[in-house]
């Protein structure tokens, strides 16, 4: 594909997306190119996750795993969204925002003062 499309198909699930017109678009937003095509903001949050349990230990338990995931996902949404509010990224992770803050402060990766909702930390 180039820089600008008809039609974009995501590389794992096949969803696609384009402009109604017809006209040429550039990649959606949400979506991320990579070198075996672009992938959709859902496929993109899987294979976040899927990276993170790859690395994990071959010895982990079930429950480690799920952990690994979870952490895996919130780190690829606050690096998609970095100013987005603990809330907004534990909505889309399915997850505390106590989670989302302990991932944040584990790996450095502040949010924007704007970013958090009053009273959040």
């Amino acid at each position: 594909m180039t820089a600008d499309s008809i039609r974009w198909e995501c590389a794992r699930c096949a969803v696609s997306a384009g402009r109604l017109d017809g006209e040429r678009s550039a990649l959606p937003a949400n979506w991320t190119g990579a070198e075996q095509g672009p992938f959709c903001l859902s496929c993109s949050r899987a294979l976040a996750g899927e990276a993170a349990q790859d690395s994990a230990p071959d010895d982990c338990s079930r429950d480690d795993l799920v952990r690994i995931r979870r952490t895996g996902l919130i780190e690829f949404e606050i690096r998609r969204a970095p100013e987005a509010a603990n809330r907004t990224i534990a909505q889309a992770c399915h997850t505390s925002t106590g989670a989302v803050a302990a991932v944040r402060e584990a790996s450095g990766l502040a949010p924007s003062p704007l970013g958090l909702a009053a009273g959040e930390s």
